[in-house]
């Protein structure tokens, strides 16, 4: 099995890699750092998996056709790829910083699309292959402080919907995450405390068996899931009512 990870220097994207050791006969590892994917390649040894790296920033559009095409050129065969990678800054409601929502949006969303614009025709063409994406539960409705990060979310989710039948079709398989709060880079920007907040390797444990079992979606922890899933359904004015209550300290 051949694995591409988009995202595989940090977080999330780094523990899930490890699962993959031994597990794949190729583990194609993404990421902006020409250092740290050398550390990964160094720190991941196995005698039954090949580690491949490659420098790529996902929001180049001058560069990743070339990079995720020669990925395709040469291993052929791309079973599972997972997009692991995310921009999160928090921000104030009445301080609209554009450079933020650009920024967002370019790597979450738009930078998925830069990537899936090479490897879906592939995979069309392979008739096979499984994607998988790291959303958030933060993508299921509009939540205080997340006025760029939970819509560039929930456009990943939608996304995820819009193109799963098709997939389907060509017997690819597609892949929604939403995590709860995991300890990463990204979260220990906030200053606010997080419910149920777990590491990223407890995090990666349950998107790997998540991803074994090809369920379309992995949302987790289970009480946040719950929660999220109930604030869904909502008629909106008693949505906001008890989000307002539920962020009150945010």
């Amino acid at each position: 099995m051949n694995v591409l990870i988009i995202g595989a220097t940090f977080g999330i994207g780094y523990e899930l890699s490890k699962k993959y050791l031994g597990q794949s006969e190729n583990l194609i590892l993404v990421g902006r750092t020409k250092e740290k994917l050398d550390n990964l390649k160094q720190e991941f040894q196995s005698p039954l998996t090949k580690i491949s790296t490659y420098i790529l920033d996902v929001t180049d559009k001058s560069n990743f056709k070339l990079i995720l095409n020669s990925i395709v050129n040469k291993f052929q065969t791309i079973d599972l790829v997972v997009y692991c990678s995310g921009y999160y800054e928090p921000h104030d409601t009445f301080d609209i910083r554009i450079e933020v929502f650009e920024q967002t949006f370019s790597v979450n969303f738009l930078g998925m699309i830069n990537c899936f614009s090479i490897l879906l025709p592939h995979f069309k063409k392979q008739q096979s292959g499984h994607i998988a994406v790291i959303s958030s539960l933060a993508g299921f409705g509009g939540l205080p402080n997340a006025s760029s990060y939970g819509p560039s979310k929930a456009a990943m989710i939608n996304y995820c919907e819009s193109i799963k039948i098709d997939c389907n079709k060509n017997n690819i398989l597609v892949t929604i995450i939403n995590p709860g709060f995991v300890k990463t880079r990204l979260t220990d920007k906030n200053t606010f405390d997080m419910p149920f907040v777990m590491d990223a390797d407890k995090a990666a444990e349950i998107i790997y068996q998540g991803l074994i079992e090809k369920k379309y979606e992995i949302t987790f922890p289970l009480p946040m899931k719950l929660l999220f899933k109930f604030l869904q359904i909502l008629p909106r004015p008693i949505y906001f009512v008890l989000v307002r209550l539920l962020t009150k300290k945010i």
